[in-house]
C-alpha cells in the first residue's frame, strides 16, 4: 500500500466520516429534506470544459464537453451517488473524468432517493439514456455512476429488461462502489466481514439508509436489491469496490448475473485497504491505478472485434 494511501485511510479511520450517524431516522430525514429544499443549479467554472443543458427535461441534465475532445463518437453517462440533491459535491469530478477521458459526459441532477420512490429515479434516468441513444451509437455509451449512482448504472439494465425492452443497451458499465440491499437476512454477513475496515460505514448505517427511501420497500421493488437484477443482455460491467461494508453486494450482483446467464460479463475488483468509492478519485497510486484501468475500459469500448 502506498504511502499517501496509508495516510489517507488512517486520517478516515480517526475521523469515521458518517460511521455510526446514521441512527435516528427523523433526523435523518429532517436534514434530508433541508438538503433537497437547498438545490439550486450552477454552471461550473473549471474552463477546461463547455456547459450546457439537455433541453426539454424536467430536471437539469447538464452536458459536459471537454475542450479537448479524442472521443467524438462517445457518450458517457455519470451518475452521481448519494440519497439526497448530491450533485455539487461530484460535480467536480464528472468534469475531471470529462477531461481524462476526453468525452462528452451527461450530467443528470436526479430524484433525489430520499424524496421520490427509486422507480421514478429510474424512469428519469432512463429517459436520460435514450435521449442519449438517439445521438450515439448506444455501443458507444458508457454509464457510470458513484455509489448509489453506481447501483443506478446497473439498474438501468434491470430496467430496460423490466420495463423498456424497445431500448438497446449501452456499450459498457463502470460502477465505482454499487450500492445495494441483501434480500436474504443471511446475506448481512458478506456485509459485516468488511465493517472492522471500513472508516465510513456501519452495518446500521446501511440498514437505515433503505428506511429514508419512500415508497415500496418490499420485495416488489426491483431496483434495490441487486439479486433480484434482471440483467439478461448486459454489457460488459465492471464493478470496482473497496474492502469496504458496500462490497457486500458484490456477491449479489455475482448471483444475479450468474442467473441470468451472464457471468461472462461481470468484473469485480475489491481492492484491499481501500475505502469507499476509492476508484472514482484518482489521488493516490491505488486510485490512479483503478482509475486509468477504467480510461483504458473507456478508450477500448464500442471497438468491433
Amino acid at each position: 500500500m502506498s504511502l499517501t494511501g496509508k495516510i489517507t485511510m488512517g486520517v478516515l479511520k480517526i475521523i469515521k466520516p458518517g460511521k455510526g450517524s446514521f441512527s435516528d431516522l427523523e433526523k435523518l430525514k429532517k436534514k434530508a429534506r433541508k438538503e433537497n429544499e437547498g438545490f439550486s443549479f450552477a454552471f461550473p467554472k473549471n474552463r477546461k470544459a463547455a456547459y450546457s443543458l439537455l433541453p426539454g427535461t424536467p430536471r437539469e441534465c447538464m452536458i459536459i464537453d471537454p475542450v479537448t475532445r479524442n472521443n467524438q463518437d462517445k457518450c458517457i453517462l455519470y451518475i452521481y451517488g448519494g440519497v439526497t440533491n448530491n450533485w455539487k459535491t461530484q460535480c467536480s469530478m464528472a468534469v475531471d473524468f470529462a477531461v481524462r477521458t476526453g468525452t462528452e459526459v451527461w450530467y443528470p441532477v436526479y430524484p433525489a432517493m430520499s424524496e421520490v420512490p427509486v422507480s421514478v429515479t429510474i424512469d428519469y434516468l432512463i429517459d436520460i439514456y435514450r435521449r442519449m441513444t438517439e445521438r450515439y451509437d448506444p455501443s458507444k455509451i458508457v454509464i457510470t455512476g458513484v455509489s448509489m449512482g453506481g447501483m443506478f448504472a446497473l439498474e438501468i439494465i434491470n430496467a430496460i429488461n423490466r420495463k423498456y425492452q424497445s431500448i438497446p443497451m449501452p456499450g459498457l458499465i463502470i460502477a465505482h462502489s454499487p450500492g445495494g440491499w441483501p434480500v436474504d437476512e443471511k446475506d448481512w454477513e458478506q456485509f459485516r466481514r468488511y465493517e472492522k475496515n471500513d472508516p465510513m460505514f456501519s452495518e446500521g448505517d446501511i440498514r437505515m439508509t433503505l428506511k429514508m427511501v419512500p415508497g415500496d420497500m418490499s420485495l416488489s421493488e426491483p431496483y434495490l436489491f441487486p439479486e433480484l437484477g434482471d440483467f439478461r443482455n448486459a454489457p460488459p460491467s465492471y464493478l470496482f469496490y473497496g474492502d469496504e461494508m458496500i462490497a457486500g453486494n458484490a456477491p449479489l450482483y455475482e448471483r444475479a448475473f450468474i442467473k441470468c446467464g451472464e457471468a461472462g460479463k461481470l468484473h469485480i475488483k475489491i481492492t484491499e485497504n481501500m475505502m469507499h468509492a476509492y476508484s472514482s478519485m484518482p489521488v493516490f497510486p491505488e486510485s490512479r491505478a483503478s482509475y486509468n484501468e477504467i480510461v483504458r475500459l473507456i478508450q477500448i469500448s464500442g471497438v468491433k472485434e
